[in-house]
Protein backbone atom coordinates (compact mmCIF):
# COMPACT_ATOMS: atom_id res chain seq x y z
CA UNK A 1 0.00 0.00 0.00
CA UNK A 2 2.88 2.53 0.95
CA UNK A 3 4.62 1.57 -2.35
CA UNK A 4 1.06 2.49 -4.25
CA UNK A 5 1.11 5.93 -2.47
CA UNK A 6 4.82 6.87 -3.03
CA UNK A 7 4.24 5.76 -6.87
CA UNK A 8 1.10 8.32 -7.29
CA UNK A 9 3.40 11.03 -5.34
CA UNK A 10 6.25 10.69 -7.43
CA UNK A 11 3.92 10.55 -10.79
CA UNK A 12 2.25 13.78 -9.93
CA UNK A 13 5.60 15.45 -9.26
CA UNK A 14 6.70 14.80 -12.98
CA UNK A 15 3.07 16.29 -14.13
CA UNK A 16 3.34 19.08 -12.22
CA UNK A 17 6.56 19.73 -13.68
CA UNK A 18 5.79 19.42 -17.18
CA UNK A 19 2.78 21.63 -16.54
CA UNK A 20 5.54 24.40 -15.46
CA UNK A 21 7.58 23.84 -18.07
CA UNK A 22 4.91 24.39 -20.53
CA UNK A 23 3.84 27.97 -18.99
CA UNK A 24 7.82 28.65 -19.01
CA UNK A 25 7.64 28.24 -22.89
CA UNK A 26 4.73 29.82 -23.39
CA UNK A 27 5.96 33.20 -21.68
CA UNK A 28 9.26 32.85 -23.45
CA UNK A 29 10.05 35.80 -24.74
CA UNK A 30 11.36 35.83 -28.85
CA UNK A 31 11.97 38.39 -30.53
CA UNK A 32 12.04 38.66 -34.65
CA UNK A 33 13.35 41.04 -36.75
CA UNK A 34 11.14 42.55 -39.91
CA UNK A 35 11.77 44.36 -42.77
CA UNK A 36 10.11 47.95 -42.88
CA UNK A 37 9.06 49.09 -46.34
CA UNK A 38 11.11 52.62 -47.28
CA UNK A 39 13.74 51.91 -44.42
CA UNK A 40 16.74 49.76 -45.04
CA UNK A 41 16.56 49.12 -41.00
CA UNK A 42 15.03 46.40 -39.93
CA UNK A 43 12.73 46.19 -37.05
CA UNK A 44 12.97 44.09 -33.98
CA UNK A 45 10.23 42.60 -32.62
CA UNK A 46 9.72 40.82 -29.42
CA UNK A 47 6.86 38.66 -28.23
CA UNK A 48 6.10 35.51 -26.37
CA UNK A 49 6.03 32.48 -28.00
CA UNK A 50 1.99 31.74 -27.64
CA UNK A 51 1.79 35.78 -28.84
CA UNK A 52 3.93 34.78 -32.24
CA UNK A 53 2.02 30.97 -33.10
CA UNK A 54 -1.29 32.73 -32.46
CA UNK A 55 -0.35 35.48 -35.22
CA UNK A 56 1.89 32.53 -37.45
CA UNK A 57 -1.73 30.66 -37.36
CA UNK A 58 -3.51 33.85 -38.17
CA UNK A 59 -1.36 35.22 -40.90
CA UNK A 60 -1.62 31.35 -42.66
CA UNK A 61 -5.27 31.08 -42.24
CA UNK A 62 -5.03 34.54 -44.25
CA UNK A 63 -2.98 33.30 -47.00
CA UNK A 64 -5.11 30.69 -47.69
CA UNK A 65 -8.08 32.22 -47.70
CA UNK A 66 -6.23 34.79 -50.39
CA UNK A 67 -5.44 32.13 -52.32
CA UNK A 68 -8.85 31.46 -53.01
CA UNK A 69 -9.24 34.09 -54.77
CA UNK A 70 -9.11 34.73 -58.69
CA UNK A 71 -6.94 36.85 -59.98
CA UNK A 72 -8.83 38.01 -62.96
CA UNK A 73 -11.89 36.63 -65.12
CA UNK A 74 -9.62 34.08 -66.81
CA UNK A 75 -9.00 32.14 -63.96
CA UNK A 76 -12.60 31.93 -62.17
CA UNK A 77 -12.15 29.56 -58.72
CA UNK A 78 -15.67 28.00 -58.79
CA UNK A 79 -16.80 25.18 -56.14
Amino acid sequence: MFSLLLSLAVVGDTVDKTVETDNAEEKKIVCRTHRVLGSRIPERVCRTSKQWARIDKSNKEELQNRSNYSRGTQNLNED
